[in-house]
């Protein structure tokens, strides 16, 4: 069991009939938890319903609520989502939420240099509060997985960079690597070329990219790794990425070779899109008979 630290955003996901718990790290931690690990995050909600609901939910789920922070002044966050005819996602993000204040204390870089990864993401560097304390613990933390999270206007240029530089361990979506190289003056068509790029300019030794529909490419110890993506019914796309990056952290982590762990995760990020939500609970035997019904990928 290894001892994993996510840290950023808390929020709830308000669909146009519905309202969900989630949040990038919220949702990597949920399914690494979920995948027998101990899990620790590090966020800020606010002394409110949605904060006291955020709470209870990741407590009963296992996840340790040590280092979730109560905020006084600022609201929890809340996300609003409309989903397109294929499912895809996209967000109003509200600001500033308790997320954003993020405070830097004793417990959190106790937990932080306990942990055997660190994730991380980038919404989370929006506000200057919480990202000073993200800066500071990744000074310290001894493995790191930068989840890149590109939310309009909610970035930089200048903090991309830092975040990449600080990390061993980078997971974009095809469309984040190709703006941010193209921001980097990296003329490519190409995502294996990109990741090359990135690699060499950041000194990231291991670099993951998810391809939708299409899977993912995994770059591993200086070899690169495919998975052609599993056919399902999709019902909306949210935390499907989340729930791929924790089961390849889960994979990797536990010694599985490479090939294993992108195909197991390209099977569970498959199935949570074919259900409602980010968090929807997975079945081994559902993600063993995907995979097998898809031999080819």
């Amino acid at each position: 069991m290894k001892n994993i630290v996510c840290f950023g955003e808390v929020l709830w996901d308000v669909f146009p009939n519905r309202k969900k718990i989630g949040g990038a790290p919220l949702n990597v931690a949920l399914r690494l938890q979920s995948l027998e690990n101990n899990v620790s995050i590090i966020t800020r909600i606010g002394e409110d319903s949605d904060g006291e609901g955020i709470f209870t939910f990741i407590k009963e789920n296992g996840v340790a609520v040590d280092n979730i922070q109560m905020d006084s002044e600022l609201k929890t966050g809340e996300v609003a989502v409309i989903l397109n005819e294929e499912g895809s996602a996209s967000y109003t993000i509200n600001y500033p939420r308790a997320w954003d204040r993020i405070q830097l204390t004793k417990n959190a870089k106790a937990v932080t240099l306990a942990s055997d990864v660190f994730i991380y993401g980038s919404l989370s560097a929006r506000d200057h509060n919480t990202k000073q304390t993200l800066y500071s613990l990744l000074e310290i933390a001894p493995y790191k997985i930068f989840d890149v999270n590109l939310r309009a206007p909610y970035y930089t240029k200048e903090v991309l960079n830092h975040l990449m530089e600080s990390a061993d361990f980078i997971k974009f979506n095809d469309d984040e690597i190709m703006d941010i190289v193209k921001a980097m003056n990296f003329e490519t068509e190409s995502i294996k070329d990109g990741i090359k790029f990135i690699a060499q300019q950041t000194n990231t030794k291991s670099i993951c990219v998810t391809l939708g529909s299409k899977g993912a490419m995994l770059f591993y110890n200086d070899t690169f790794y495919y998975n052609k993506g599993y056919k399902v019914n999709v019902v909306d796309t949210v935390g499907s990425g989340d729930s791929f990056l924790a089961a390849l952290t889960d994979k990797l982590l536990k010694g599985e070779a490479p090939q294993t762990a992108i195909d197991f995760a390209c099977a569970v990020g498959a199935i949570v899109a074919s259900r409602e939500g980010a968090n929807p609970k997975l079945n081994q035997n559902d993600i063993e008979t995907l995979m097998t019904e898809n031999i080819d990928c």
